[in-house]
């Protein structure tokens, strides 16, 4: 089976129903299908990983604990964590949510994956959210020019050139 240096993942988190009938005319869970936390685990991501790998993954500030468990379990140390500025989100219980988050874990030498020399990955960047669930294009430029190896994208929404994909609402590259 293909190893990969570089793990992309956007978790299909299962954050419960919310209804906000301004914005949504239908519950948020209703926008795609999730997964429990138990459900992603058994994802056998270990499976793909090479001897240095890299993981990107992606949470909200509610499902930040979940995501370092989950990180945990696909074998990775968490490293880093990358915000993302939306410019524009929603409000409740008094916070305005406008950040999104990328926990970055590692197994081997992360040294060996991320450039180290030239421009660096920002550990704070802005670009302005477009739809909901879609994450910003400058995340693959960031993982295109700043690290090395193999990429796959894991829940990929599309196919992107260059990066194997695996997922349900693409045509997956490998099976998990």
């Amino acid at each position: 089976m293909k190893k990969y240096q570089i793990i992309y993942a956007d978790p299909p988190w299962d954050i419960g129903s919310y209804a906000n009938m301004r914005k949504w005319p239908t519950q948020l869970t209703d926008k795609y299908q999730t997964m429990s936390l138990e459900e992603l685990k058994k994802i056998n991501v270990k499976s793909i990983t090479a001897s240095d790998c890299v993981c990107f993954m992606w949470v909200t500030l509610t499902t930040l604990p979940k995501g370092l468990e989950l990180l945990k379990s696909w074998g990775f140390k968490y490293h880093i964590t990358l915000t993302w500025d939306k410019g524009g989100g929603w409000s409740s219980v008094g916070f305005h949510r406008r950040t999104e988050l990328v926990l970055v874990g590692f197994i081997g030498r992360i040294t060996r994956i991320i450039k180290q020399l030239g421009k660096y990955i920002p550990t704070v960047f802005y670009e302005k959210k477009t739809y909901h669930s879609k994450k910003p294009e400058i995340m693959y430029r960031f993982l295109e020019d700043r690290t090395i190896g193999n990429k796959i994208e894991l829940f990929a929404r599309q196919k992107t050139e260059g990066w194997d994909v695996w997922g349900n609402e693409v045509e997956s590259d490998i099976e998990l």
